[in-house]
């Protein structure tokens, strides 16, 4: 089974210097545009089913990429649904307290950074969550998705702490196929969750805002095919961010 993994495209809430997670925001005339690049990327590859975070700003992109299909299957086919499922479990980290506040804010909070470097995972933002919670509530998605679709039953691996199995299906069917829409930090989450990436490089992998990743299951394995493609925006150039932002 193959999952494609899209980061919504730009919304008016993704301004640069400050922290978005739970924030509703709508996508920008350019964040538009990458999620119609991302869904002409996807076109040939589907009809599939579509998940997406409830947020606007992935709903959004997920309609785009759905709409691409609409037209192309007739109602009822397996997976050629046009109206994308939403998913709350999807959402970016919740913030709590540090909503739509800046970097710089959360860099002069010393009691919190100095926790976040002694434990940078279970460390909950102020009235928020940690990351482990969010990766936690995202690979319990992703679980769910692959079985749902893969068309054989999950395999009884260890979970190596997260509630998705490193091997997910024994046997996924080659034609299986899903997409999710997220955020760059449920995204984060999946493929460094079966990246196996130490805790100190966490941050280390960041997506772009309608940037395609894809995942493939069979025979017990997870293979990371490719991350962040971006060929598909190369009209739409992004800009660099002063100290780039974890939350977006």
């Amino acid at each position: 089974m193959k999952l494609y993994l899209v980061r919504h495209g730009a919304s008016t809430g993704n301004t640069p210097g400050n922290l978005l997670g739970h924030s509703d925001h709508p996508l920008t005339r350019a964040g538009a545009s990458q999620a119609r690049a991302v869904a002409a990327r996807l076109a040939p590859l589907g009809p599939m089913p579509v998940y997406c975070s409830d947020l606007v700003r992935a709903r959004e992109t997920a309609q785009h990429i759905a709409r691409m299909w609409a037209g192309t299957s007739s109602e009822g086919r397996a997976g050629s649904s046009a109206v994308p499922v939403n998913d709350s479990r999807l959402r970016e980290l919740s913030l709590g307290s540090y909503e739509g506040r800046s970097w710089d804010e959360y860099l002069a909070d010393e009691d919190l950074n100095a926790a976040m470097i002694v434990d940078p995972l279970h460390t909950p933002m102020p009235g928020g969550e940690s990351v482990a919670q969010m990766q936690e509530r995202v690979l319990a998605a992703v679980h769910e998705i692959v079985v749902r679709h893969g068309g054989k039953e999950a395999a009884q691996q260890g979970d190596c702490g997260a509630s998705v199995p490193l091997g997910a299906l024994q046997c996924s069917e080659a034609s299986a196929a899903a997409c999710v829409v997220a955020h760059d930090g449920p995204i984060r989450a999946i493929l460094n969750h079966f990246l196996g990436v130490r805790v100190d490089r966490w941050w280390a992998l960041t997506t772009t805002h309608g940037g395609l990743s894809l995942l493939e299951w069979s025979h017990g394995w997870v293979n990371v095919r490719f991350v962040n493609e971006i060929g598909h925006l190369e009209a739409f150039p992004t800009r660099s961010v002063r100290r780039t932002g974890r939350y977006k």
